[in-house]
């Protein structure tokens, strides 16, 4: 689709007063750029413009202190499943820091969460009623499945296939 029918659709969807509200976009980087400056000139239904990208990465790295980042940075190797779990515990606090109840939490770079294969499932129960959330994915279909990060050489990594409704993911093609 193109990025003025995703926002269409996506507008469409808003509407909606209840139930889950978990939307995805996927495309390449520089697809999903582009995307995201035309979201920022759209306006919701609600007359307010859409609001810029949150970068994930960036907000779970601010919810972690500089002491414990380069405690968890110097274990790592040997002890990654307590540096995954800080990961998520501090992805979980940014995100209810964030969603706030009063529209549309645009989500991007979360490449984070795959590298410490974080649970998804928080997005989908915390993207509910007036919680809604859209995420900025860089990957595409293949074969019935999302595949993330699909310009990198070497490595596939799959989106959760319950994760976001089909009817509320989008990929753009132009």
């Amino acid at each position: 689709m193109k990025s003025t029918e995703i926002i269409e659709a996506l507008r469409q969807k808003l509407t909606m007063p209840g139930g889950r509200h978990l939307y995805g976009v996927l495309g390449a980087y520089a697809q999903l750029d582009g995307f995201a400056k035309k979201l920022r000139q759209a306006r919701t239904t609600d007359g307010e413009p859409f609001p810029k990208p949150i970068n994930v990465n960036k907000g779970i790295l601010d919810a972690i202190p500089d002491n414990e980042f380069r405690q968890l940075a110097e274990n790592e190797a040997k002890y990654p499943e307590p540096t995954a779990a800080h990961v998520a515990r501090a992805f979980e606090r940014f995100l209810r820091a964030n969603l706030s109840g009063q529209g549309i939490l645009v989500l991007s770079s979360l490449e984070m969460l795959f590298a410490y294969h974080i649970e998804l499932n928080l997005l989908r129960t915390m993207a509910a009623d007036e919680d809604r959330v859209l995420l900025l994915l860089p990957g595409r279909r293949s074969k019935g499945r999302i595949i993330m990060f699909h310009e990198m050489e070497g490595g596939e990594y799959t989106l959760p296939t319950n994760l976001i409704a089909d009817n509320h993911l989008w990929e753009i093609r132009e």
